[in-house]
């Protein structure tokens, strides 16, 4: 039993990380019909900013909220002049934009702080692990899991409890009525963003707080998990983000556990091969509602 709730706390660590990461990268897709390949930067600038600040002696008390804003500032400006002028262009120009933003993003990131790793200065409490009852579970995976809960129930009260959530749901699922009810697509888009870049900011902390150092090359397993994820759920499904990326960390932790050691290595493609087998059963995701789904809504 208590190897049972173990598995079960870890599976929530790593899925309430992905479900995150989802999160962010779906929201800009259901309005933009955008699939930002730059969003991993963000979580990379994140992990700078804590090197940075905590490398000039602020208190990590403050790290965290600066954090936040810088990287939600950098995704409103990633929004506003990369790819606001691209709203309604065809899908290639805005995937080739992505690219564009990606790369540049990156250089500078390599420019500024060279392609080796960066520790970050982070408290010593993340280290520590709290044991109950047999099971042993770290600071970083509890804070991860109530980070998790935490977000996700104040974008939930946002969507469903405000006049701001109603226009981002009008602007997804009919972005023409939208704007006959006087739903301004620019201001819903920067706000998108800016919300986006918040998750990422926390994302970026609790990401690079598990792997402790950050390179400016960082950013393509967050990137690709986030991808899979919103595709597992149902891609344009704000709700089948979170679906698919606590399902994505549940088969993640099931196969580390049942696969003998010599196929710990192939686990990556193990899990992408049950991705594709799941989306052969289910093509538009485990929830079934894909974007075609939530724009007939």
């Amino acid at each position: 039993m208590t190897e049972i709730v173990q598995r079960i706390v870890d599976a929530l660590s790593v899925g309430s990380t992905y479900a995150l990461l989802a999160l962010g990268l779906t929201l800009v897709y259901s309005v933009m019909n955008l699939v930002n390949f730059a969003y991993g930067m963000l979580l990379v600038w994140a992990a700078y900013a804590v090197y940075v600040l905590g490398d000039h002696g602020v208190p990590f008390a403050l790290v965290v909220p600066i954090t936040i804003l810088f990287v939600t500032v950098l995704s409103v400006a990633m929004g506003r002049f990369a790819y606001r002028p691209f709203i309604g262009a065809n899908p290639i120009t805005l995937l080739i934009t992505s690219f564009g933003v990606l790369l540049v993003i990156q250089y500078v990131a390599i420019l500024l702080f060279s392609e080796g790793p960066r520790v970050l200065p982070l408290p010593g409490f993340f280290k520590d692990v709290v044991h109950v009852g047999g099971v042993s579970v770290p600071v970083v995976e509890i804070v991860t899991i109530g980070s998790g809960i935490v977000v996700v129930a104040l974008f939930w009260l946002l969507m469903n409890r405000t006049a701001l959530g109603a226009q981002i749901r009008a602007a997804a699922e009919l972005p023409d009525v939208a704007r006959l009810m006087g739903v301004k697509p620019d201001r819903i888009l920067m706000i998108v963003f800016a919300i986006s870049g918040a998750i990422a900011g926390v994302v970026g902390l609790l990401w690079f707080a598990k792997t402790g150092a950050v390179t400016p090359r960082s950013d393509l397993d967050p990137t690709l998990k986030a991808f899979i994820a919103i595709v597992l759920g149902g891609l344009g499904s704000v709700y089948g983000a979170v679906i698919g990326g606590l399902a994505l960390g549940a088969l993640e932790t099931i196969m580390s556990v049942a696969l003998p050691d010599g196929a710990l290595s192939y686990l990556p493609a193990i899990v992408f091969a049950l991705v594709i087998a799941i989306l052969i059963l289910r093509p538009t995701g485990l929830t079934g509602r894909g974007a075609a789904a939530e724009a007939a809504r």
